[in-house]
């Protein structure tokens, strides 16, 4: 008899399932913001302040922004064709929503003024953070006071960090700016205060400080005491201090700052003579500039990140 093979029993199948990813949704989204250009299926108009009308899809804009999704469906704009979207301009809001459609956006100098605060409003945090990059990158003693102003206004924790670094490392390029004179009684005082703040000598601190006061004298003079109370008058020399503090008006006519004169003078006679009773504090301690912030960078350092 012939030997034939003996053929296994075949076991049981599994279930067949075979997944497919779809590696791009590009191509939807190029349909959807045809869809939207030509005004077709769109269920919402959104209107600006100023007039201006951009038609958009209600799950679309939902989808991309926690803003849109609030309005859509917990509030009584879910209901409704169209919405105005107050102190937004129209310019600003047409960009981010081609953004949300596209995924692209081009920043500008022109423009990031107003795609900061409405990519904040609207919570679209990947624009508001290319917004805070591209500022940080345009740090320079000109604009880093109105960037600061900027940061805080909407924040932007890691660009306010940065820019006020910046103001304390290149604070004697940012005083020569007009922007310095605009800043708040609040600012001056933390700045002067700061042991990190960089100067080539105090006078030049001490000299900021009588420049910025008398800009707007009625209103700032009050503050002279509590900034002076923050330069380092004790550790300018005592040739300054006789030829340019001792006679300066606004020093004369405020009694808690003669004392600070006094107080400046006196250190100096003692450390002239070498004795130790000479008193420490605030003023009779020098700066410590930090070194590099290695979290942001700006156009005269972006060789360090190559």
């Amino acid at each position: 008899m012939q030997n034939t093979k003996q053929i296994p029993e075949p076991s049981q199948c599994e279930p067949a399932k075979y997944e497919y990813k779809k590696s791009s949704y590009a191509d939807i989204y190029d349909v959807l913001q045809s869809l939207r250009r030509d005004e077709v299926l769109c269920d919402i108009k959104l209107e600006t302040d100023n007039g201006g009308v951009i038609f958009g899809h209600k799950v679309v804009l939902a989808s991309a922004s926690p803003y849109f999704h609030a309005m859509f469906t917990n509030f009584s704009e879910k209901n409704q064709d169209l919405v105005t979207i107050r102190q937004l301009d129209y310019s600003a809001l047409q960009l981010l929503i081609d953004f949300i459609y596209s995924g692209k956006i081009s920043i500008t100098e022109t423009n990031v003024q107003i795609l900061l605060p409405a990519s904040n409003l609207l919570q679209l945090q990947e624009v508001k953070n290319a917004c805070c990059d591209f500022l940080q990158a345009q740090l320079c003693p000109t604009n880093v006071i109105g960037i600061n102003d900027l940061a805080d206004l909407h924040s932007c924790t890691t660009l306010l960090t940065s820019s006020e670094f910046y103001i304390q490392q290149h604070y004697l390029d940012v005083v020569e700016e007009e922007e310095f004179l605009s800043l708040s009684s609040e600012q001056m005082v933390k700045l002067i205060s700061s042991d990190e703040l960089t100067a080539s000598s105090e006078e030049k601190i001490f000299e900021s400080v009588i420049r910025w006061v008398k800009h707007d004298l009625d209103s700032r003079k009050q503050m002279l005491p509590q900034l002076m109370e923050h330069v380092r008058l004790p550790l300018t020399s005592k040739d300054y201090i006789l030829k340019n503090v001792v006679d300066e008006p606004l020093l004369l006519n405020c009694s808690k700052c003669k004392d600070y004169v006094f107080e400046a003078l006196r250190f100096r006679l003692l450390k002239s003579e070498e004795l130790i009773t000479i008193p420490h504090n605030i003023r009779t301690k020098p700066r410590q500039p930090g070194g590099y912030f290695s979290g942001w960078r700006t156009r005269d350092q972006s060789q360090h990140f190559k």
